[in-house]
């Protein structure tokens, strides 16, 4: 293997592990975030079903994991 494969294999895991640690929910949305405890806009309620935080709260967790 060359320094492509290499890269590529690296690639591929960081893509699969970016995958499996992003938790997906479905059903309802919460009315208030589960972390600060404000209210969910219905729009974001609508877009992203299932939701339990708010935007801002939601950013702060991907940047973390």
């Amino acid at each position: 293997m060359d320094e492509a494969d290499y890269a590529q294999d690296r690639i591929d895991a960081e893509i699969s592990s970016a995958i499996a640690a992003r938790v997906i929910y479905y059903g309802v949305s919460a009315n208030e975030c589960d972390v600060c405890g404000l209210l969910i806009p219905s729009a974001r309620q609508i877009a992203v079903p299932g939701c339990q935080q708010c935007v801002q709260c939601a950013a702060v967790l991907e940047r973390v994991r």
